[in-house]
């Protein structure tokens, strides 16, 4: 089932029960969703790469977003409901998740992330969108900038799961405190970006972030993209302390779209220095991240 909001400003985006997906984003007579071959839905149990030393579950293997949700249209937002039972790739608990979606006139569009568990558990929520402020003709996000008060990033292992550490940015080509030109990152010869196949598909923490529990909302942080050439930009805000960046690598057309992923750290279960993404009975889980759409 589709629903589909609509601002003062003519901005519309719809959502697709299935995934919990947002099919597009129309902004400035465009859609910002790329047209990237995996779709911009909700990613769970656990977002990214799980390692279990033989090997890895990757989105926890596409449950939530391979699943049909149960929607509840509001005036300005989309209530999306889904049930994970206990045992489902693993993991324990009944767990109950609501996301919402709801688009401001400011051209904003926040997700909220919302889950109890009867047991307890592992949880780490997502969206998988690709973004590119090109618009539908032009293949590739190559002349984007990235810009974010980060302080840390994740180093790679060769199977692109983490490889436990958090290194500094500073002095990097992961340094995106002035902006950070795609296009320069897609040619670095940086050995992670090399591991990652010529791009970003890393965890960048946020600055001042010390405390990496799910149950932690110390601050608001943000990221910024830009396009120069079309004067769009998006400014991403989110109460979780880090966001993957993803741009494409592995795809048929090399780079057409940039994740921006808010999260809690991935793999974080195997590394104690990650913190907690443990959900208990009679908690909360309560996130959320938003995407302002402008024109700069």
């Amino acid at each position: 089932m589709e629903f589909v909001l609509e601002n003062k400003n003519g901005t519309r985006v719809t959502i697709d029960s299935y995934g919990c997906t947002v099919k597009e984003i129309i902004f400035d007579g465009e859609n910002m969703i790329s047209g990237a071959p995996y779709p911009a839905s909700v990613i769970g149990r656990i977002a990214g790469r799980l390692s279990d030393g033989e090997g890895f579950m990757l989105h926890g293997n596409h449950e939530f977003d391979r699943t049909e949700w149960n929607g509840t249209q509001l005036d300005d937002s989309v209530m999306l409901r889904y049930i994970s039972p206990a045992g489902i790739n693993g993991f324990p608990g009944n767990v109950d998740v609501f996301v919402t979606y709801t688009l401001s006139d400011e051209d904003e569009l926040r997700i909220d992330y919302f889950a109890e568990t009867d047991e307890a558990t592992f949880l780490n929520l997502t969206n998988h969108a690709y973004f590119n402020l090109n618009g539908p003709d032009v293949a590739t996000v190559r002349n984007h900038i990235l810009a974010a008060d980060t302080e840390y990033y994740l180093p790679l292992n060769e199977d692109l799961t983490p490889a436990g550490e958090l290194k500094s940015v500073s002095g990097t080509v992961f340094d995106l405190s002035s902006g950070r030109h795609l296009g320069e990152v897609f040619m670095s010869e940086d050995s992670q970006v090399a591991i990652a196949r010529n791009g970003f598909d890393h965890a960048f923490v946020f600055g001042g972030c010390k405390d990496f529990n799910l149950y932690t909302h110390d601050k608001i942080h943000t990221a910024t993209v830009m396009c120069p050439d079309t004067s769009r930009a998006i400014t991403m805000k989110t109460d979780y302390p880090c966001f993957v960046c993803y741009t494409g690598n592995q795809m048929k057309i090399p780079h057409m779209g940039i994740c921006l992923e808010a999260q809690l750290l991935p793999d974080a279960p195997n590394y104690e220095e990650f913190g907690s993404i443990e959900l208990l009975p009679e908690k909360t889980y309560s996130h959320f991240v938003s995407y302002r759409f402008e024109k700069k």
